[in-house]
């Protein structure tokens, strides 16, 4: 298994959360102004991508030994440049930090790209608060009891299943704006959920929060 971190330019993480996922990381590659975050943190990054719009002058100059590429595609964000590099270096394993939080449509944009990018390999954006994990058709995945889990269909989600919450779908449809499912509570620590169709989110919130 090959893991890579992608630091993105939405609102950095925190440096303990940074470096518990830089640790374990293969490959680090910033997207675009997520190396600023990078050179504040002291980490030099193996990549840094992007259209080169939000990285200072300042941090290129850090890391004027760094391989970058800078890509002007308008057709994909900076986030999705960097998440097709680390799938092309085969990357089975990916962590995003600094995804959430900044510009409301980044952030939005972002978790399309999750759910995209989620059908070629295993992704999750991590932030201080807690983690956005794919649904595809089944998640299973053991929580402690008490915790905080919301369900966020970025489309229309139907015939959902769900065990372990104090309140489970049982073969029902999310879609926003219509019906969403959030501030669940995890009630079993085995924690299922089945969508037949539809790009399906689930947020783990930090029981610390």
């Amino acid at each position: 298994m090959k893991r890579a971190l992608i630091l993105a330019n939405g609102n950095p993480p925190s440096k303990r959360l940074f470096r518990k996922y830089l640790l374990s990381a293969d490959w680090f590659i910033c997207a675009d102004g997520g190396a600023n975050s990078a050179a504040r943190f002291g980490s030099i990054p193996h990549l840094i991508i992007g259209d080169f719009d939000s990285v200072r002058k300042e941090t290129l100059r850090v890391f004027s030994k760094v391989a970058k590429q800078k890509l002007k595609d308008q057709n994909s964000t900076d986030l999705e440049k960097a998440l097709t590099a680390a799938i092309r270096k085969k990357c089975t394993e990916i962590v995003v930090l600094g995804a959430t939080g900044g510009r409301l449509d980044h952030a939005i944009g972002n978790l399309s790209a999750l759910a995209k990018f989620s059908r070629k390999t295993t992704i999750k954006f991590i932030d201080d608060t807690g983690e956005f994990i794919p649904v595809g058709h089944t998640l299973k995945i053991t929580l402690p009891v008490g915790t905080s889990i919301s369900l966020l269909p970025l489309s229309r989600c139907s015939a959902i299943v769900t065990t372990g919450l104090k309140w489970n779908l049982n073969n029902e449809s999310l879609q926003l704006g219509i019906r969403e499912s959030t501030s669940n509570l995890v009630v079993s620590s085995h924690v299922n959920i089945k969508v037949r169709s539809g790009d399906l989110i689930a947020f783990v919130m930090n029981p610390l929060k």
